[in-house]
């Protein structure tokens, strides 16, 4: 079940990278708020394509709130075309490590997110906590 909302995030794509064996990576950077704090975050995935259509994903990212602390960022998922250039959809889980006092809470959380992207790259990202 859907918890209350971690995180909201949007921006774009800094970089793409085409790997061996059709495998593209993909680095970007927003803003947004983690537990209600203003926050950015950058981060590197990388989508494996799948016979069917689909990319399975993998990344890491860091979340800086604007007092400094950190949280490191685990993702896993899959992720299709939608449409013309990068548009695209993306669903997965989000783990989340943090040794800041203030976001602790998220040690024990396990995100769902969904990610939209445009046809430039330019990302809308949400994360819910699972119960």
């Amino acid at each position: 079940m859907i918890g209350e909302a971690i995180g909201e995030f949007a921006g774009k794509t800094i970089g793409i990278k085409v790997l061996s064996g059709g495998k593209i990576e993909t680095t970007g950077q927003g803003m947004g708020k983690i537990l209600g704090m203003e926050a950015t975050t950058v981060f590197t995935g990388v989508g494996t394509p799948m016979p069917n259509g689909v990319f399975m994903v993998e990344g890491d990212g860091l979340i800086t709130n604007m007092d400094g602390d950190q949280v490191m960022v685990k993702i896993t998922g899959i992720g299709w075309a939608s449409g013309k250039g990068w548009k695209g959809s993306y669903r997965g889980a989000a783990y989340q490590m943090t040794q800041a006092p203030k976001l602790a809470s998220l040690n024990k959380v396990v995100g769902v997110y969904e990610l939209e992207t445009n046809e430039n790259g330019d990302f809308n990202m949400k994360v819910w906590e699972w119960k």
